[in-house]
């Protein structure tokens, strides 16, 4: 497959789009809260697509996935997989035509830089919306993502504490609390960067001021995390997920989802907007 242009690449390929702006609600955050156009590329996560895009996960953060709220989760509970195969053939296509995905990628990024120069907004890009690939090693001629857009910031969240090494000078990253993986956490924050926690804490109730001694932020006001201070705890709630009854058991039992009478934390007057 050779990639000429993005209408080419739908007809081609069936698909819509590869990434996209204002496409779930926390984009939509990033847009209210941070005047923020975010690009945000969703992938089916794990080895679900047949190629592990998560090298780092857990069985626990496997079960609990964004890849099953939100519409996705809505639509899996009805029944349907529109969103579910869309990003299945995503991944597939990243891993068997590479050079046509990143051109893709590139064409895109390109066009939505320039929507939100012209609409009046900032413009960053999240690679990673339900998955974990090292994009510094990923190369269009010979070059990265970051070195092709060197004025674009990039974020994301990782469970690798590998990619915290040597990371380009426009990339943000936060690390992901899987309930098991603490000290790689502390040594991070030790350094300078967020760790990420996700709390069993409902809208509206109350988040922990800290967790291992370190400050608690809200993290679901928006998730745009480079506007984020450092050394600090990102709180976030579980979002629930198509299967309730495993929410249910990772919100009561998981080592990856927090309770807030859990010792570790201490809680006081900080609630969710």
């Amino acid at each position: 497959m050779k990639f000429t242009t993005i209408a080419n690449a739908k007809k081609q390929t069936g698909l819509s789009y590869i990434g996209n702006i204002n496409s779930s609600a926390k984009m939509i955050k990033n847009k209210k809260v941070n005047h923020e156009y975010t690009y945000i590329i969703y992938l089916a996560p794990a080895e679900i697509s047949g190629y592990n895009v998560c090298s780092h996960s857990t069985p626990e953060c496997r079960m609990g996935c964004l890849a099953t709220s939100g519409h996705a989760g809505m639509e899996l509970q009805a029944g349907k997989k529109t969103i579910h195969d869309c990003r299945v053939k995503k991944t597939r296509l990243f891993y068997e035509q590479p050079e046509f995905f990143m051109a893709w990628v590139f064409a895109e990024i390109q066009m939505f830089q320039r929507k939100a120069k012209k609409d009046g907004f900032g413009f960053s890009v999240r690679l990673n919306g339900t998955s974990d690939i090292d994009w510094a090693n990923v190369l269009i001629n010979g070059k990265n993502i970051f070195e092709l857009f060197p004025d674009v910031a990039f974020y994301d969240y990782t469970k690798n504490p590998n990619k915290f090494d040597n990371i380009a000078p426009n990339y943000h990253l936060t690390f992901s609390f899987s309930g098991m993986n603490w000290s790689n956490a502390k040594m991070l924050l030790q350094r300078g960067f967020n760790i990420a926690v996700v709390f069993n804490v409902l809208k509206g109730t109350t988040l922990p001021a800290t967790f291992e001694s370190y400050k608690v932020v809200n993290g679901d006001l928006s998730d745009f995390r480079i506007a984020d201070a450092k050394g600090i705890i990102i709180g976030l709630k579980f979002k629930e997920i198509a299967d309730r009854q495993m929410a249910y058991l990772l919100k009561a039992k998981s080592q990856f989802v927090v309770r807030t009478d859990d010792v570790r934390c201490n809680v006081q007057e900080l609630v969710y907007a």
